[in-house]
């Protein structure tokens, strides 16, 4: 439509990257240590109960699916924790990976090999319904799965039933297939960690899309390619 009547969209790549990397960082770290299931246990008026021992992050193989401006971010926010980083993105990045002591792998590498899997891919025709049941299978025994990313990329009901079986350990959601995700039985699990949706919800990032928006307004007839790309 607007395409039709000759109008622009403005649109600008990352400008919320760093609201979302910092919660994927924080979430890998909580999932780990269990404490979503810890704070439940305190809040029905227990004291730590029978949720068993969390594990360190350190030394642990984080996979990151999806190395775009989010996933790049997340590589250089992991820096300092003693992981093992692999990513998985279809385009080469050799120097950023050399950089940052990053290992590019195949997408079953990926599954096979990560303790903590987080999803930062796009939403499109290739990536929707990606982690089905056969995918999430191919995952390490025990993995964590994080997704900050799209919904509807995540089969939800084969990855409750493996998160009920024990087959994956535990799983940080911020969206969904449906959302509001009111009801959406993932929630009840006891390890399931969901968020509604808050991955950019910072005041700094909110500023900068609104901030990138104004300067859209006023710059997009301006066509430089590379520097103000429309779509």
């Amino acid at each position: 439509l607007l395409n039709k009547h000759g109008i622009k969209m403005w649109w600008a790549a990352g400008v919320n990257k760093t609201a979302v990397a910092e919660l994927s960082v924080a979430s890998m770290i909580f999932a780990i240590r269990k404490v979503h299931a810890f704070s439940s246990i305190l809040r029905a008026g227990q004291w730590k109960g029978p949720v068993g021992f969390g594990n360190d992050l350190r030394g642990k193989t984080v996979g990151i699916h999806g190395c775009g401006h989010i996933g790049q971010e997340v590589v250089k926010l992991l820096q300092p924790f003693g992981v093992k980083l692999i990513v998985c993105d279809r385009v080469p990045m050799d120097y950023f990976f050399k950089q940052y002591n990053v290992e590019s792998v195949s997408a079953d590498e990926l599954w096979a090999r990560s303790d903590v899997l987080a999803i930062h891919l796009s939403k499109n025709s290739s990536t929707i319904g990606m982690y089905t049941a056969d995918v999430l299978d191919k995952m390490k025994p025990g993995a964590l799965l994080v997704n900050l990313a799209r919904g509807n990329l995540v089969d939800e009901q084969a990855l409750k039933e493996r998160l009920e079986s024990g087959r994956i350990a535990g799983a940080v959601f911020d969206v969904f297939a449906v959302e509001p995700a009111n009801g959406n039985p993932l929630i009840d699990l006891p390890n399931m960690f969901a968020f509604p949706h808050i991955g950019a919800t910072t005041r700094e990032a909110w500023e900068s899309m609104l901030r990138s928006g104004m300067y859209g307004v006023e710059k997009a007839y301006e066509a430089q390619p590379g520097i103000y790309p429309f779509d």
